[in-house]
């Protein structure tokens, strides 16, 4: 009979969760790109999870977070419905509010509507409701190891990727293998290597996502697990995961690093920086003069340009010199470059050498090496 017959049941129009708000505080604390941001932010909803995630405008780079909801939803065991909404609701929601925080999702209307306890107040927003998508293989393992020391790495390496100019292909990556991390442009180009960074660690980081990366890697702390697939990274740390797809490539250091070299020192980081300064006065170019007299050998710094001349002695215990007495050997230095370099330096003294072609700035101590080559601009 009709009246036996099960009725159908009708989707509902509807989703509830609560949320406290410094779970959602945290969360935009955590996923904000400081670099190319969509300003969207998507919300995946599942029964016993709200993922929260933000990405690049061309969707190349993301950052997600999982949070546990106050309370379950009311969606069948292994069912998902994902929404995008204005990234400036999430911070709001973490910095105007002390309270847990009622949310209805309405599929008909797309719209979010929120209110605190005892319906103190209720605000609607317009969301886009969207399909999440899945990864289509397993991410493949690549190591685990310390947040700080990938931070480290990378922004080592980095210090001059945003020097290359945009045509140039060649050095358009920042690249971590073999236990280093490498990159740079087509004048100066810088490695950091250490034995905290595992051999199994290979993967291309492209340059226009090397700010985001810092930033996001600069919040985490402890271990991290580093994945990919064929199109991707995966970067996990605890209930946060960013991820890039895969681009950029970087030319060969090995010959540049290579080169043998007239002269070697060690200077003060601290010394070198004030010369370096005081030589940028007047030019943004710098010229490094090396002379061999009976006295022995001597390193100066002077400010190539037109309208004024600052010529400023760089000091230091020489190792070796190969330039026969009266030589003199002359390279010209980007000084922003330079100054650059010195910056990142953390140790105290750096090793200095000087060929034709190149300057090199060497930093050593127990955990790491650090070493940038700038070429001559002449």
């Amino acid at each position: 009979m009709l009246q036996d017959q099960p009725l159908p049941q009708t989707p509902m129009p509807t989703r509830k969760f609560a949320v406290h708000s410094d779970q959602l505080k945290a969360v935009a604390r955590m996923i904000s790109l400081p670099s190319r941001s969509s300003e969207t932010i998507a919300i995946t909803l599942s029964t016993d999870e709200l993922r929260l995630s933000e990405s690049t405008k061309n969707g190349d780079f993301s950052i997600a977070m999982t949070i546990t909801p106050a309370r379950p939803l009311d969606l069948k065991e292994g069912d998902t419905l994902s929404f995008e909404i204005s990234k400036r609701f999430l911070s709001s929601w973490g910095k105007h509010y002390k309270c847990e925080l009622f949310f209805e999702l309405d599929k008909d209307q797309d719209t979010l509507a929120w209110q605190g306890p005892e319906s103190s107040f209720q605000i609607n927003a317009p969301v886009r409701f969207v399909e999440r998508q899945k990864h289509e293989e397993e991410p493949r393992h690549l190591a685990t190891l310390d947040a700080q020391i990938l931070r480290d790495a990378i922004r080592y390496a980095a210090i001059l990727i945003d020097n290359r100019p945009p045509k140039l292909q060649a050095y358009d990556g920042l690249e971590i293998s073999g236990g280093s991390a490498k990159s740079g442009y087509l004048r100066g180009v810088s490695l950091y290597k250490s034995g905290n960074l595992p051999d199994t660690l290979k993967f291309m980081l492209p340059k226009r996502n090397v700010t985001n990366t810092l930033a996001a890697i600069g919040k985490m702390q402890g271990p991290i697990d580093v994945t990919e697939t064929d199109q991707a990274v995966f970067i996990k740390s605890g209930n946060t995961e960013l991820s890039w797809n895969k681009a950029g490539r970087l030319q060969s250091l090995d010959r540049i690093l290579g080169t043998a070299m007239e002269a070697t020192l060690n200077v003060s980081v601290t010394e070198a920086l004030n010369s370096v300064l005081i030589a940028s006065i007047g030019s943004d170019r710098g010229r490094i003069v090396l002379e061999q007299s009976d006295q022995g050998p001597s390193l100066s710094l002077l400010s190539i340009a037109t309208s004024a001349r600052y010529d400023v002695a760089l000091k230091g215990k020489f190792r070796e010199c190969n330039l026969s007495p009266g030589a003199k050997l002359e390279i010209n230095i980007d000084l922003r470059d330079l100054q650059q370099v010195l910056l990142s330096i953390r140790t105290l003294d750096a090793e200095v050498s000087i060929s034709k072609r190149l300057l090199i700035l060497k930093s050593v101590c127990e955990e790491y090496n650090e070493v940038s080559a700038l070429a001559n601009l002449a």
